[in-house]
């Protein structure tokens, strides 16, 4: 869908929320595309936004000349095939689709090993464009399983779009894969790690695994979002936790293991918030930026 009218003054993290919300009820809220958008630069006049759902482009053409932020929107079907703003996308096309997106799957069998699986997901969705790296947990319920959903940083709107029309494959165990929802901008002058809205940890109500010797994350004060009243499904997800939940606010506790993570770092997770965040057991520095690795995953040496 296209759309224009808004106010271009806001941060792109606060667009894309705004939009979220004031769409949400037509659909699933795939992604807001924001063409020529980078960290603190001035909205793009005009935003193409993505959703999933029965009804869901009615729904949204109805909205046009609605308010939000009390500016008056104009509401615009623009189907993938559409060409007629090419002009305008082309000279902003190159370099967005040179940035990297943290986007969310599911879908896909979660019995088999998990290096199995991040392999395959990691093999189908680098079909449709540039993936970086793929990441999945350890069910937070069941450790024999993998959780429901999986993370990929992958580059390109080019891309995006693609895997937004996925929808199920004929790989074996990935027969109902579909993309669920791209990380939003980071807020302005927050960490620009690209994971702070999905890299979450289910949190629960008794944290039997809680080390209080353990480092505590980096100041979360510009990076954290509005709480939720939600749980997050297989401990990857949206939401930060369940607002009626109650932590002892200094406590860590270990991730499940990444073993394509460079030693000496570990993922640890934050209690009071569900965050995840690295810890440099030899430095004791802990940060929410993906280490880099001084050699590739474990993911990519196996395809080779």
């Amino acid at each position: 869908m296209y759309v224009e009218g808004y106010d271009t003054s806001l941060s792109g993290h606060d667009f894309v929320v705004s939009m979220e919300e004031h769409f949400g009820s037509c659909g699933e809220v795939l992604h807001v595309y924001i063409p020529g958008y980078s960290e603190c630069t001035t909205l793009n006049r005009f935003a193409l936004i993505y959703l999933r759902g029965e009804g869901a482009e009615e729904k949204a053409l109805e909205l046009s000349g609605t308010c939000m932020g009390g500016h008056k929107l104009v509401v615009e079907p623009y189907p993938f095939h559409a060409k007629h703003l090419d002009h305008e996308l082309a000279p902003m096309r190159k370099e967005d689709n040179e940035r990297r997106h943290m986007v969310s799957v599911d879908g896909y069998d979660t019995s088999p090993p998990l290096e199995h699986v991040k392999s395959l997901l990691h093999q189908e969705l680098s079909r449709y464009g540039p993936v970086d790296r793929v990441y999945i947990c350890r069910d937070a319920e069941n450790k024999a399983f993998i959780s429901r959903k999986a993370l990929a940083h992958v580059r390109g709107i080019d891309t995006i779009e693609k895997l937004i029309q996925l929808c199920g494959c004929d790989r074996k165990g990935l027969e109902n894969i579909k993309l669920t929802g791209v990380c939003p901008p980071e807020p302005d002058g927050a960490f620009s790690c690209g994971m702070s809205r999905f890299m979450r940890f289910d949190v629960p109500k008794r944290v039997p695994h809680e080390d209080p010797g353990l480092p505590k994350p980096p100041c979360l004060s510009k990076l954290l979002l509005k709480p939720c009243e939600c749980r997050v499904d297989g401990g990857i997800g949206y939401c930060v936790c369940n607002t009626g939940t109650i932590l002892t606010s200094s406590s860590s506790r270990y991730a499940p293991e990444d073993p394509s993570l460079p030693k000496p770092w570990r993922c640890l997770v934050d209690n009071s918030t569900g965050y995840g965040y690295f810890w440099n057991t030899e430095t004791n520095v802990t940060q929410y930026q993906i280490p880099p690795s001084s050699a590739p995953p474990l993911l990519f040496q196996e395809e080779e």
